[in-house]
């Protein structure tokens, strides 16, 4: 309140003293706003915002306030800064009071469904949002954060709702049409998605979602939609690093190599790490069978000493399929326990000594890996076990496999690696309840169920599981030809003997030198009475077994099958 002026004061004192009838009344003044004071205090909050010290600064936005109480912008200052010092719990308070004491500002009801919804307070703020759409339908924003929480949350129905009516009022509409691509994305309708996605970049091109639009190609395995994006994020920067290799990786994928080469070389010219491209380059030769052209860079490479270990290894690998064991030896002792690249270099460093006829070695650095905490992995012990089995020293295999597994009890290839040992060295039943531990750990593991189905199937039981397995194993890896091999094999049990014909050649396109297979299709011929058909898989097979215990009774039952036909010939 303003206080009277002395000349006020003094008129009030003459006039008491004059005539009773000229009374006069004094009424309050009605508070005023000061807006210099106000003004005042608001720059020294905001200073003080800027400037980090948030309770200086809530202290002048409510002084400013005093000033001017009508002061919306300032008002909407005092919960932010409450945000920002961490005070949730109070900034929510203080809004819920301003909403009760203004229940038509829609501003502090955003506010406050923002902060719900970083409290992952979804239901509350979704309950914000509908009352600022019950007053503005038409709010896009709100509608669109709306779908997104709904998208969230996976009410993927009220989501697309919203989303296809913001389009329909407005087709033109970028943010709507965006949403809703990502939403079809992860519904699993991706053809719907990419037509949101193109749509989307038509009306508003960036190169985020372009990359966004690129990946889901490749993921839909349409890798010439995906290279025609690619190619419009190199036209707006024809330096774009990722942007080229997103393009190279497509043309791998067709098959297209040496416009993948062509690219490669491209980009190691602007590169700014050419080293790396150099790397992928000799990755491409290698995967291509051609080290020559690989040999050479890698070579430069590792004598400048600071190509990594990639480098090192890749070369190493060069050098064992030449037979140059020494020169390899010597680079995998580059690759140290801390590189990515040690446990590959452990494997390789472990083929060259079982090459070189010498396992002791290998033997000793596996066992003083596997003692230290630092170094151990479970490939560790599945190799020294191999090493003991071709060692003939099959009770150390199988026991560094069982400390193998006890102590990594939730890795399923360890376990699987010593189902396999168990059945090899006859204990089939362990084996058997091994295996199916295996499943338990991971449902999906393909050779397990291929384990389990193709024992099933060689005993004449369970055929109609054997047969489930074996097919869930097929569509994880459909092109695995052992497992195609199985498949083949419980068609024959269950008498489906030309569905077992197909997936026996089948398995022999893929697996040409295993003489089981051979020796299975054999039998589907020799059970259809083309017994000249079985004689040569048979013969096929005895060439292959080598030592096989299966050899003796399949030659016996070749020479029956030569006097049956000699038979029938008469």
């Amino acid at each position: 309140m303003k206080f009277f002026s002395f000349a006020i004061l003094c008129l009030t004192l003459v006039t008491g003293c004059g005539r009773p009838t000229a009374v006069l009344e004094l009424q309050e003044p009605q508070e005023q706003t000061d807006y210099s004071c106000s003004y005042f205090y608001f720059l020294w909050a905001t200073h003080a915002e800027y400037s980090g010290r948030y309770p200086e600064a809530l202290e002048a936005y409510e002084k400013a306030l005093i000033c001017d109480p009508s002061a919306r912008y300032i008002e909407e200052k005092i919960p932010i800064v409450m945000f920002k010092m961490g005070d949730f719990e109070a900034g929510a308070a203080w809004l819920l009071s301003a909403i009760e004491a203004q229940p038509d500002n829609d501003t502090f009801k955003l506010f406050l469904a923002n902060l719900y919804v970083q409290q992952d307070k979804l239901d509350a703020a979704i309950g914000l949002y509908r009352q600022v759409l019950d007053k503005n339908p038409a709010n896009e924003a709100v509608q669109i954060r709306l779908g997104l929480l709904h998208t969230h949350l996976k009410n993927y129905d009220e989501a697309e709702t919203i989303f296809r009516k913001l389009l329909q009022t407005s087709p033109t509409s970028y943010l709507p049409r965006l949403c809703l691509a990502r939403l079809l994305k992860e519904r699993g309708r991706y053809d719907e998605s990419i037509t949101q996605f193109e749509q989307a970049l038509d009306l508003n091109w960036s190169k985020e979602i372009a990359f966004e639009l690129g990946f889901l190609y490749v993921d839909r395995q349409k890798y010439s939609e995906a290279l025609r994006i690619y190619a419009q994020i190199i036209d707006q920067d024809e330096f774009d690093e990722q942007a080229s290799l997103s393009r190279i990786q497509a043309l791998f994928d067709l098959g297209r190599y040496d416009d993948a080469l062509g690219e490669l070389y491209r980009l190691r010219d602007f590169s700014s790490a050419p080293d790396k491209i150099d790397l992928i380059i000799s990755k491409v030769y290698l995967g291509q069978n051609r080290p020559d052209k690989a040999r050479p860079i890698l070579l430069r490479l590792t004598r400048k000493g600071d190509a990594g270990p990639e480098a090192a290894y890749m070369l190493a690998l060069i050098y064992f399929q030449q037979q140059q064991y020494g020169l390899s030896l010597e680079l995998l002792k580059q690759i140290t326990p801390h590189d990515e690249e040690f446990e590959e270099a452990v494997y390789l460093q472990t083929r060259i000594y079982q090459k070189t006829g010498d396992s002791r070695p290998a033997i000793n650095n596996l066992l003083h890996y596997i003692a230290d905490d630092q170094i151990v992995s479970p490939l560790f012990f599945a190799l020294l076990s191999s090493l003991y089995q071709e060692r003939d020293e099959p009770d150390k295999a199988v026991e560094i496999l069982k400390e193998g597994v006890l102590r990594y009890p939730d890795d399923p290839q360890i376990l699987f690696e010593y189902g396999l040992l168990l059945e090899k060295t006859g204990r089939h039943q362990v084996a058997m309840k091994t295996m199916q531990q295996v499943l338990k750990l991971q449902a999906d593991h393909a050779e397990a169920l291929n384990f389990i189905g193709y024992t099933w199937a060689d005993n004449n039981v369970n055929l109609d599981k054997a047969l489930e397995y074996i097919e869930k194993a097929n569509r994880l890896k459909p092109d695995n030809g052992f497992i195609i091999d199985s498949l083949g094999w419980v068609y024959f049990r269950l008498g489906r003997y030309r569905e077992a014909e197909e997936a026996f050649q089948h398995s022999l396109t893929l697996e040409s030198g295993d003489p089981n297979i051979y020796e299975h299709l054999g039998r589907v011929y020799q059970v259809q009475d083309k017994h000249s058909q079985a004689l040569e898989m048979f013969q096929r097979a005895v060439e292959l077994f080598g030592k096989n215990a299966k050899k003796k009774k399949l030659e016996k039952e070749i020479e029956a099958l030569k006097q049956l036909l000699d038979t029938g010939k008469k």
